[in-house]
């Protein structure tokens, strides 16, 4: 098994058809599960999926696209089912690692759709070029400093919200908002350019805001990768039922 991957590790399975007569517009299912162990081949053990409480037990010898959610971001490979066993009350799957792991890149354009809270504040001219040139922030912030909006889409990359005041384009801000990452709760400070700040259509009492993070440290950024897709597992596994 490869070293990146740890026991606890969540992954997605989705089937790769061989069969001509498949139809190529059928939706495939993603079975979602957990690393659990190593066997002596140095194949990856994992909990057989379940849906609404029932196993599903998936075929030896098929082959899935495999996205694994590690601590050094989403990796993906193809994987044949070698086995199935059952210990004790578990169900397991042993999985063959039939390609190299690869990074999945461009992630941090993956948008969450999301309704979450959020405060923000302007930076003035002084704390603007403190922060461009990466000096130590001299500024006071008062609590009043801060304004309430709603996160409704995040990425890697920026977020997107709505507030009820016009912000200039072009200014700097620096927004905070709660998040939940392996049942931690955390809290988040991160700099950003305002790109756009528009009335919106269907609500002329608010405005909406993109903004585009800058110079997010990076293992900050990896860590909101990590929550954005955290979440967007957990959604679906909701979704479909699954754990």
């Amino acid at each position: 098994m490869d070293f990146r991957i740890n026991i606890g590790d969540k992954l997605d399975l989705k089937k790769i058809e061989k069969r001509l007569s498949v139809d190529p517009d059928r939706e495939v299912p993603v079975y979602i599960t957990q690393v659990l162990d190593e066997t002596a081949e140095g194949d990856i053990l994992v909990a057989m999926p379940v849906s609404e409480g029932r196993v599903i037990p998936l075929n030896v010898d098929d082959e899935y696209d495999t996205t694994f959610y590690t601590k050094s971001g989403l990796l993906n490979c193809r994987t044949l089912v070698r086995g199935r066993y059952k210990k004790d009350a578990l169900f397991l799957l042993a999985l063959q690692q039939l390609t190299d792991l690869k990074k999945i890149q461009r992630r941090e354009y993956f948008r969450l759709s999301c309704r979450n809270p959020l405060t923000y504040r302007i930076l003035d001219d002084k704390e603007r070029e403190e922060v461009e040139h990466g000096w130590p922030s001299t500024a006071k912030v008062e609590d009043d400093a801060w304004k309430n909006g709603i996160m409704l889409d995040l990425s890697g990359g920026g977020i997107r919200f709505v507030s009820a005041s016009r912000e200039e384009p072009n200014s700097m801000i620096q927004v905070r908002f709660e998040y939940i990452l392996e049942d931690d709760p955390r809290v988040m400070y991160a700099y950003a350019n305002l790109l756009r700040s528009e009335r919106n259509e269907n609500n002329t009492g608010i405005y909406d805001q993109r903004i585009k993070f800058f110079r997010m440290d990076r293992n900050l950024r990896e860590e909101l990768i990590r929550y954005i897709f955290e979440t967007q597992r957990k959604l679906r596994s909701k979704e479909s039922g699954m754990q």
